[in-house]
């Protein structure tokens, strides 16, 4: 049987849903925060933790995440930064140039319990 020939196109809209949905999944990220992408190139699309750059070798993944107290922060950085390099090279066939991480802030214990993105 023989493939079938053409192109297949995924927007941006639905790459960043994947990245939000991955971000959510890690152990030690609350909630989402804003984003403020530190590239120089123009961003694609963007929303609450997150914003997509799309480079000429491929796309630049920028996140905004608020951590639980207690987490160790450069496990939950890896940890996110892996989780959505998969998604979207697994999920969709991106290729990720990279993943930037930034936490926010730590949540306290009052509000840890809180799952709402800001914005």
């Amino acid at each position: 049987m023989s493939k079938p020939s053409g192109n297949v196109t995924v927007a941006m809209p639905p790459l960043l849903a994947l990245v939000r949905a991955a971000l959510r999944e890690v152990p030690g990220v609350i909630r989402l925060a804003r984003v403020m992408p530190t590239c120089q190139e123009p961003v694609v699309s963007s929303g609450p933790g997150a914003a997509l750059i799309n480079g000429a070798s491929g796309v630049v993944v920028e996140c905004a995440v608020i951590a639980a107290p207690g987490i160790r922060l450069n496990r939950l950085a890896a940890t996110a930064q892996a989780a959505v390099a998969a998604a979207l090279a697994e999920l969709a066939g991106v290729r990720v140039v990279a993943v930037n991480v930034s936490i926010e802030d730590i949540a306290t214990a009052t509000s840890a319990g809180k799952t709402r993105d800001d914005g």
